[in-house]
């Protein structure tokens, strides 16, 4: 995610979750932010994440698919910057919907269409999203 927009999301969740103690080392450990303790917690909350794309379709995403335990009672936001994992493709604003994003999605790629959808076990839905393909850019929907 780029670090600007990535920024904005970090302060969300640590506006939104001030009921927990950030976990500072945890974040100089593993390098991912925000990180709260939630140790002693018989449940936890967490701020819903939903991607809305070009075309008004949205991904609303489970909570193990951007929060991930890195510690025992430690939990970590699973997204990161391009400052993470750099920023060299000068396309223009981007989100890498990564593994712990994707995980219990059926993502499908019709690079002939110019389209992909992601669905959470229905296949007939169709997401218009911009396609990075080899250094071009094509517009989808």
């Amino acid at each position: 995610m780029e670090k600007p927009v990535y920024e904005l999301v970090a302060q969300e969740f640590e506006k939104q979750m001030t009921h927990y103690t950030v976990a500072t080392e945890a974040q100089n450990h593993t390098g991912l932010r925000p990180c709260f303790n939630i140790s002693g917690e018989k449940s936890v909350s967490a701020p819903e994440l939903i991607f809305q794309f070009k075309g008004g379709a949205k991904m609303a995403l489970p909570t193990a698919n951007y929060f991930s335990f890195v510690d025992s009672g430690v939990i970590c936001l699973t997204i990161v910057s391009d400052s993470v994992v750099g920023s060299g493709f000068g396309g223009g604003p981007a989100i890498i919907l990564g593994n712990y994003q994707q995980r219990n999605f059926h993502v499908e790629f019709d690079l002939e269409n110019e389209s992909t959808g992601s669905t959470r076990g229905r296949r007939d839905m169709v997401v218009p999203v911009k396609l990075l393909i080899v250094g071009q850019q094509a517009s989808v929907g």
